[in-house]
């Protein structure tokens, strides 16, 4: 069945639910529209709906693109319609295009009876995250800290749960649902651990000496078996495969967090920062001295001229359509307030930010920003223009991670801020 079938079949299904549900909005036992109506909140490529709630009522909201008179009457011959069924406040909707409007109104049931009036329609637009910054917890990782997000089975409840993880200094370990409230991991190694990363439906840490670690709940840990003395600094996978880089151009890589392989092919000795697979399907890594090594297995690696002798920290790529051509830009940052670009990941060409702050991470996703020291925040649509953002901080920021469509930054002392 094609997905023009299935979405057909799916609108005349909830089609034909509307008219059972909501028809009888007039008999006494459909419920009101929640008091107040709804209110929505704008965030990255999502729109957060709240309302007050009625005890017994099962909510639908219904939503829609570029329509603001979206209603009842028109929903299901709107271009774009969905709707998600038996919702609780606040409800996220996600998957959402920035700088689109959306419009959304909701109506309610008891047991499974005739559905009451619609609200009034609501809109908001979806807007890309970090330009406004909110500060967080504090997370006793000390430096460096390395932070994850990722999801486990819970067998008490046999249900899949999400949460944070964060790790760092003599192999302190946390976890959070909300990166706000962190509750500690007992430790398994007492060597500081630098990275973390989410693959193969476990949660997997790396770190001095070759140090690497895996969970499948976030709470009980396993230390592999290390081929490496050296410190792994980065970790990246593409869901098939991850890869560790560290000190003296250290890659190993594995397809399921228990058994590591080292690369067999390493043109550099240099200390390695970062690492990441990138748009095109290739694998590209960074390091000291304007060090940029790239591979298509994640064994064999190839060094490329930065033009560059700063250290490397961070790298991304974002694919872009022009005239239904697909090209990509891949961008490494680092110290000085360096930042390069490229095509195709083998020329590289300096850009500016009109900044001498130090680089140390890189987010590529809907577009690229970049964290530093003096809480120093840029992004760029482009990777070409890079415009500066207000972090309200002007602590060391050594982490980003984007996770729930928000950016999460960590500072040198583990101090969180966050943008959505």
């Amino acid at each position: 069945m094609s997905l023009h079938s299935i979405r057909a079949y799916l609108l005349v299904l909830v089609s034909a639910l509307l008219l059972a549900a909501c028809g009888g909005s007039s008999t006494p036992s459909t419920p009101a529209p929640p008091i107040g109506g709804l209110s929505v909140v704008a965030g990255d490529s999502q729109v957060t709906v709240s309302w007050k709630e009625t005890p017994g009522v099962e909510y639908w909201i219904f939503a829609a693109p570029n329509t603001p008179n979206l209603s009842l009457d028109n929903w299901l011959a709107t271009s774009g319609s969905t709707y998600r069924l038996k919702v609780t406040s606040p409800y996220v909707v996600t998957g959402l295009t920035n700088g689109t409007p959306y419009s959304f109104f909701m109506t309610g049931r008891t047991n499974s009876g005739p559905g009451g009036d619609a609200t009034p329609t609501v809109a908001a637009t979806p807007r890309l995250a970090g330009s406004e910054w909110t500060s967080s917890s504090t997370v006793n990782t000390g430096t460096p800290t390395g932070l994850t997000y990722g999801s486990y089975l819970d067998v008490a409840s046999n249900t899949v749960l999400y949460t944070y993880v964060a790790v760092g200094n003599d192999g302190k370990m946390f976890r959070a649902a909300d990166f706000n409230t962190w509750t500690a991991i007992t430790p398994v190694v007492n060597v500081n651990l630098h990275a973390a990363e989410y693959s193969f439906a476990k949660f997997i840490a790396v770190g001095a000496g070759g140090t690497i670690l895996y969970s499948s709940d976030s709470k009980i840990w396993t230390q592999s078996t290390k081929i490496t003395p050296h410190n792994l600094n980065a970790i990246a996978t593409n869901g098939s495969l991850a890869i560790a880089v560290g000190d003296n151009g250290t890659i190993v890589t594995s397809n399921n967090a228990l058994t590591w392989t080292a690369a067999t092919s390493v043109p550099t000795t240099s200390k390695l920062h970062g690492i990441t697979y990138t748009n095109s399907g290739n694998w590209l890594a960074v390091g000291a001295g304007g060090t940029i090594l790239t591979s298509g297995d994640g064994l064999t690696w190839t060094a490329q001229k930065s033009g560059s002798s700063a250290d490397l920290k961070g790298v991304g790529s974002m694919t872009r359509f022009t005239n239904n051509a697909t090209s990509y830009q891949f961008i490494v940052v680092g110290a000085n307030g360096t930042i390069l670009s490229s095509p195709d990941a083998i020329t590289w060409t300096a850009q500016s930010a009109n900044t001498t702050a130090n680089f140390n991470a890189l987010s590529a996703t809907n577009q690229f920003l970049a964290v530093g020291s003096d809480g120093t925040v840029v992004t760029s649509l482009d990777g070409i223009t890079w415009k500066p953002q207000a972090s309200q901080t002007t602590a060391n920021l050594t982490h980003l991670l984007r996770a729930q469509n928000m950016y999460i930054a960590v500072n040198s002392m583990g101090g969180i801020i966050y943008s959505k």
